[in-house]
Formats: structure tokens, sequence, C-alpha cells
């Protein structure tokens, strides 16, 4: 039986009831981007995406699944995998795949791409192919801790009794800073978690300046993040050095919200150390919430 593609399910899931931009408010997911879907052009590679097409507020028409547009676009399996690991736990989740400024740093270290505005060469004509391959393999590892941790995590707060609502941002920006996942509380005086993830390779981290600079830069960004007293922003790692360095800034951040560090071991999926780096200043202290 033949599969469908991602742009029949597409076209499927927003029915025949409703037009490309009214399916396209629902979901959070750009016309444009709809438009090309459809018709065949652009097949995203970001879990994520998909999973805001099939969302209950994107009320996908004709029973579409997450499940089956990313089998049709041929999604990594490592998402899958990372995701089934992660959801041991019993929650399930979803999960946007944005791009690593670790692997931007780790391009520029090669003369792969360059800095700032300068001109980028194009990969296929100046990559070996032994260098594509170890590009992919981080990309790979990159995308597995995310999903792993990201299920552990969701897992960790739904079993703490904290129930919540996954938020889409689809690479979408925060006060303009990027972040991995968005999740609302329901039944806690902090309504939104904020999460960015800062993962290694080996051959990262055998760099300590590109440790230092990447998990320091994740921290000074947040100076443009507006300080909520019912927001809690996590930085993940998997490097025990970063975590070190991030744990090394507490008390002395310019970013005065709520703010915590988790180190997470991806083979053993577990995490391992936690630690609040600031606090919101206020008369009345916000009830932290401790993962481990």
């Amino acid at each position: 039986m033949k599969q469908d593609s991602v742009g029949e399910l597409v076209k499927r899931a927003k029915g025949a009831d409703r037009s490309l931009r009214e399916y396209a408010r629902d979901s959070g997911v750009d016309a444009a981007i709809l438009s090309k879907m459809i018709n065949g052009t652009y097949i995203p590679k970001k879990p994520g995406l998909y999973e805001a097409l099939t969302s209950r507020q994107a009320a996908p028409r004709d029973g579409v699944t997450a499940q089956q547009l990313i089998e049709a676009a041929g999604t990594s399996e490592d998402y899958l995998s990372g995701m089934s690991a992660g959801m041991s736990v019993g929650i399930r989740t979803a999960l946007a795949d944005i791009p690593s400024s670790v692997m931007v740093k780790v391009l520029q270290a090669r003369g792969i791409c360059a800095d700032g505005g300068g001109r980028t060469e194009a990969p296929s004509a100046s990559m070996k192919t032994e260098e594509v391959k170890r590009i992919q393999r981080l990309q790979s590892e990159k995308q597995r801790f995310t999903a792993t941790a990201n299920g552990i995590i969701l897992g960790s707060l739904g079993g703490k009794g904290l129930t919540f609502q996954l938020v889409q941002t689809n690479g979408a920006e925060i006060d303009g800073i990027h972040f991995d996942t968005c999740v609302r509380l329901m039944n806690h005086e902090v309504s939104e978690y904020l999460i960015r993830y800062a993962f290694l390779s080996e051959e990262e981290a055998s760099s300590p300046d590109l440790a230092k600079n990447t998990v320091r830069s994740m921290v000074e960004e947040l100076i443009f993040l507006n300080p909520r007293r019912d927001r809690i922003v996590s930085l993940v790692t998997n490097h025990p050095g970063a975590y070190e360095e991030l744990c090394a800034c507490k008390d002395r951040l310019s970013f005065h919200g709520e703010l915590s560090v988790l180190l997470f071991d991806l083979e053993r999926a577990m995490l391992l150390k936690e630690e609040y780096l600031s606090h919101y200043r206020s008369e009345t202290p916000v009830s932290e919430i401790h993962l481990i």
C-alpha cells in the first residue's frame, strides 16, 4: 500500500473546510511553509513542526497524526529513539530541532563557514567525505541528547504532579532568544518553563575554550530576556566542565530571573545535578521547581 506523501498528509490535515491561512493560524506554522509542503517543494526535518501541525490547537482533519508525517518525511531515527528513551517515564512530548550555535562554531573553527556576515563557502565544495560524516555524527548526537533529555525533564515535571502543556516554538524567539522547549504549567505559580540545551561532543569538549565560550554565551544572552516571577529558565548540558563553568556564575549574573542549570548523562538517560544560579528578586520568593 502506497504511503501518503508529506504534502498529501498536510493537505488532508488542513481539510477542505478551512483555508491555508486558517490552518496556519491554528497550527502556528507559517502559511508559506505550509504551501511549500503541500506542493512538495519543502520537506522539513524538524519533528516539532509536525507536532505543531497535529496538536490539539491545530485540530488536524481526517485523523492525521504527527507519527504519519514523521514517517512520511523520513525524519531522523535519532529523534524517534531518543524520544522513546526519554518518554519511558510515561509523558509524551515533542521537540523543535533548533540549529545549534555549537555546530556553527565547529564549522567556523574548521574554516567551513565564515564568521558574522561574511561569505559562507558551500559545504559541497569544501568538505571532504569524512568531514561531512563527522558533522552529521555531531548533529545526530546533539539531536539524540536533546530528545532524550527533553523527555526525561518533562517526565520529571509530570512525576512531581505538575500539569503542563507543551508549546511549540518552531524556531520562534522569546525576547529575541531561541529556546529548545517552552512549557506552560497549569497548577503552579510559575506558568512558563523555558529550556535551552548545550550539548558538547567529545570532539568539542576537548577544546576547553569552546566549551567555556559556548555555555558562557548562553548565559550572557539572557540579559535580553525579561525576568518574570512566573518564568523559570533551565540550561541543560551533558558536559561536567560546562556545568561547573555555569555554576561558577551563581549570584554573579546580570539576569535576575529564576535560572537553573542541569547536568544530564545521555548514556544513563538521567539527570545528575541541578543548581539554581539566580532568582527573581521580590518580597515573596518563587517556589523553586526541582527536577532531581
